[in-house]
Formats: structure tokens, sequence, C-alpha cells
């Protein structure tokens, strides 16, 4: 028998250079691009998924896994099973606090902004290391 993944796969327009394994996200709703993605650079904007090739430049197609297990990069130490959100703009992923604020922003209560998790790490990882996340893109605050 055959072990099966839900890995929904979507092809998206790229509206700048992607690299692979990053959150992408839908252009603003002030964009008359309806299919076009870019990298999310901040824990404020929501990740539809994750990439997984690198794409050279604008207008190319990307492939988008949207939902499953993704390969990410950290951006900082983080374990197994931590609720983890876009930490850079350059999309390496960081761990969220409990209180559901990065721990890069602190844990101020004031801050504001919506705050968004892509998912929670399968893996332990290091800062910059490679690891498995569990697609799982919510709204925190």
């Amino acid at each position: 028998m055959s072990k099966l993944q839900f890995r929904p796969r979507v092809a998206f327009t790229a509206a700048s250079a992607i690299n692979q394994f990053v959150p992408v996200t839908l252009l603003g709703a002030a964009s008359s691009i309806d299919d076009n993605v870019i990298r999310a650079g901040s824990v404020n904007q929501f990740p539809i998924g994750f990439t997984i090739a690198t794409v050279p430049s604008a207008g190319n197609p990307v492939s988008v896994l949207l939902g499953g297990i993704a390969k990410a990069i950290a951006a900082a130490s983080l374990g197994n099973g931590a609720q983890v959100a876009v930490g850079s703009t350059n999309g390496r992923l960081i761990p969220l606090l409990a209180s559901g604020l990065s721990t890069a922003i602190g844990s101020a209560l004031g801050a504001a902004g919506l705050r968004f998790s892509v998912g929670f790490a399968l893996e332990d990882a290091a800062d910059g290391a490679e690891f498995k996340v569990l697609l799982n893109p919510i709204q925190i605050v």
C-alpha cells in the first residue's frame, strides 16, 4: 500500500523573483492582477502557501504548495512543534510566543496590526537551517 500525502499545488504568477522554500502572499487588494504572488516579508502578511522552486523573475509561473508538509528555512532556533511565522523579508521563519506575537516583536501587548502563523515546525532547526513545516496558515492576533 502506498503512502498518500495531501499536497495541493496551485500555479500562480510571480510578481518578482522568489526563492525556493519561502512563504508567499497574494498582492494587495489594490492590485488588478488576481493571480500574482509575492514573498511574504513579515508576520503581518497572510501566507497562502510555500514555493516549491526558485522563480528567477517577475511574470514567470510559480508553483505554490497550499497544504501538507513544506520545506522552510529558520531565521532563529526553533523546536519541533513550535508554531512558526514569517520572521524576515527573505521569507525565513521564526517561532511564536504563546501570546501569538513573534519573538522578534517581543511580548508587547500593545503592538498594532494583524499577526499570522504559517504552521508548525515538524523538527528542530537552528538559525539558517532547512526544516519541515506542517502548513496551517491562520490569523493569530
